[in-house]
C-alpha cells in the first residue's frame, strides 16, 4: 500500500459478556452507507484478559480512500449524525454491549501492508500480538522503520506476520504494531525472550528510541478477515 494510508483504531470497552455479541455486530456494520464508504473492517478482536484490561474490544478500521474518506467519515458521523439514521440505530444498539472507548486516527508507514496485500497473501492469526508504544518526540518514523528493517525478520523467525506499523496521528510519541501469530508460537517467544538477545534488545538504536511499551494479546471474532477460523 502507498505509505500514508490511515486507520481508525478503537479501543472499546464491554459490558460482562457481551464481547462476542459486540464483535458479531462490529463485524456486521454496513460502512458502505453508515460511514458513507469510509471504512473496511481489517479486524475486531477481544483482549485475552490475561494480558490486558478486560473486558475489552479493538477493533482497527482500514480508510478507503484516505483522508477523502477520512473527511466523509467525519461527516457522516459527527458533523451529520442526527440526519445518520441508520448510524444512530447502530450506535443505540451498540450500546448493549460497550459503555464507550478510545480512538486513534493511525497513518501507515511505507511498507506496512494493506488489507488486501494481508489477505492475498494468506496471513492469519489464531491470536495477534498489539503493542501501543511510547517513542521520543519526533523519532516515531524512525523507530517505525527499524521495526521493518529489523524486526520483521525476528519475529518471523518466531512465527510472527506484521500486520501493520502506524503512528498515531494526533500524537507526537506514540507508534501501534500488530502481529498475526498462534498460540504456540507465542508462548516459544516468550520462553526465549531472555535467552535470545535479540528479543529484549532487538536493535540498540530501537531501544533508545522507545519510552514505554505495552503489549496485550487479542483473539480475532470468528469469520473476520484475519481470523485463523
Amino acid at each position: 500500500m502507498d505509505a500514508g494510508a490511515l486507520y481508525l483504531h478503537e479501543v472499546v470497552d464491554i459490558v460482562g459478556e457481551g464481547a462476542a455479541p459486540y464483535m458479531a455486530h462490529t463485524a456486521g456494520f454496513h460502512a458502505e452507507t453508515a460511514a458513507d464508504r469510509g471504512l473496511t473492517l481489517l479486524g475486531t478482536w477481544q483482549v485475552v484478559g490475561a494480558t490486558g484490561r478486560w473486558p475489552q474490544v479493538v477493533n482497527v478500521w482500514e480508510m478507503v480512500d484516505g483522508w477523502d474518506g477520512w473527511e466523509r467519515l467525519v461527516r457522516a458521523t459527527n458533523l451529520r449524525r442526527d440526519d445518520n439514521i441508520e448510524l444512530m440505530q447502530w450506535w443505540n444498539e451498540a450500546y448493549e454491549w460497550r459503555t464507550g472507548g478510545f480512538d486513534r486516527l493511525l497513518q501507515a508507514i511505507e511498507g506496512s501492508p494493506s488489507l488486501a496485500e494481508l489477505t492475498a497473501g494468506g496471513v492469519r492469526g489464531e491470536i495477534f500480538l498489539h503493542e501501543i508504544v511510547q517513542i521520543r518526540v519526533g523519532a516515531v518514523r524512525d523507530y517505525l522503520g527499524l521495526v521493518l528493517k529489523e524486526r520483521v525478520a525476528v519475529m518471523a523467525e518466531y512465527g510472527h506476520t506484521l500486520v501493520g506499523a502506524y503512528e498515531a496521528v494526533f500524537s507526537d510519541t506514540e507508534a501501534v504494531t500488530i502481529w498475526a501469530t498462534d498460540l504456540a508460537s507465542h508462548g516459544r517467544l516468550m520462553r526465549e525472550r531472555q535467552t535470545d538477545e535479540r528479543l529484549p534488545q532487538w536493535i540498540s538504536t530501537g531501544r533508545s528510541l522507545v519510552t514505554e511499551r505495552t503489549q496485550e494479546l487479542l483473539v480475532p471474532h470468528p469469520g473476520t478477515p484475519l481470523a485463523a477460523r
